[in-house]
């Protein structure tokens, strides 16, 4: 299983939906629902997200029960 920055991921979705003629806000607040997402994204690959350290502690991230195994 390869490992991929859940944030990269983000940024090359925004990316891609400005080429497309869209114009995609980050609603503040939401980037929680943006990692999550992305997150999930990923695992429906077979690849697991790299996260930063800070980032493993979920402050601001909505709860997934997959993550903590809940």
């Amino acid at each position: 299983m390869g490992e991929f920055d859940p944030y990269r991921l983000i940024d090359e979705v925004e990316t891609l939906l400005v080429s497309h003629g869209l114009a995609p806000s980050r609603i503040p607040g939401r980037g929680g629902d943006r990692l999550a997402g992305a997150s999930r994204l990923l695992r429906g690959f077979g690849l697991e997200p790299r996260m930063a350290p800070e980032d493993a502690f979920g402050f601001g991230v909505p709860f997934q029960g997959r993550i903590n195994q809940d």
